[in-house]
């Protein structure tokens, strides 16, 4: 299977340290196809660069494809946009959002146990102790969205049998998962007041990177719309859906 002759370039996190890329390519009628492309593919070339890094955790890498031909067996598979299960692939960036927020709660976790204030570890104050649990929660039940996201991605006659809701749920675990562990991420900074939003500080890092995942894969707003074609059973022409991603 070849890929396009003409030469593309993105700017991907983590790209530098990766041997095995999932690539997503358009093909006819609007479809998309899923490809595992090897780091030592013939035309595939990798640059680190920090210029593009959008966000603060990770290397971030330039990847180029220049008439990069792609083996058969590493076709995944392909969707079209109107098919039934369009949305059901989880987003890859949901890993690096769901360690963000972990990140963030266990700095956040560590720190209300060692800094003392009336004779006492902050934790045992309702307010932090507070914070803290919804800081769990929003990160548990998180984690609980993706996963079984990924298990429907695995499971398709989960949906046939009706096991499961008729939803894209990975672009609604998305969704829930980018806001909830924002909101972690900034509940985490405020555990260590000031110092929480002091440049040096890591917590100030986990809540922009946090920022960036809320307008990832063309951000929520146009997130939550294809969730609602979804429960409408409509679409969006093509040109109106590129129109909303500018």
């Amino acid at each position: 299977m070849a890929g396009s002759s003409a030469a593309a370039r993105t700017a991907v996190v983590g790209a530098s340290l990766a041997t095995l890329f999932v690539v997503r390519a358009s093909i006819g009628e609007g479809g998309v196809a899923t490809l595992l492309v090897p780091r030592d593919t013939p035309g595939l070339s990798v640059t680190e660069t920090e210029a593009a890094t959008r966000t603060r955790h990770g290397a971030c890498g330039a990847v180029a494809f220049d008439d990069c031909h792609v083996p058969a067996e590493n076709f995944l598979g392909a969707e079209s946009p109107l098919a039934a299960d369009a949305g059901r692939h989880i987003p890859q960036d949901q890993a690096l959002n769901l360690g963000i927020g972990r990140a963030a709660y266990e700095a956040a976790l560590d720190y209300a146990q060692l800094r003392t204030q009336g004779g006492r570890p902050i934790i045992e104050h309702q307010a932090i102790g507070a914070k803290l649990a919804e800081i769990a929660i929003r990160l548990e039940v998180a984690r609980a969205a993706i996963w079984q996201a990924a298990w429907a991605s695995d499971h398709p006659d989960a949906f046939a049998d009706r096991s499961l809701p008729d939803l894209p749920l990975a672009t609604i675990a998305a969704v829930f998962a980018s806001e909830a562990i924002y909101r972690a991420a900034k509940d985490a900074a405020e555990c260590f007041g000031a110092m929480g939003v002091m440049r040096d500080m890591p917590l100030q890092q986990y809540v922009h990177d946090a920022l960036v995942c809320l307008h990832s894969d063309g951000g929520n707003t146009d997130a939550k719309l294809r969730i609602a074609e979804a429960l409408a059973r409509y679409r969006r022409p093509a040109s109106a859906a590129v129109l909303a991603a500018e």
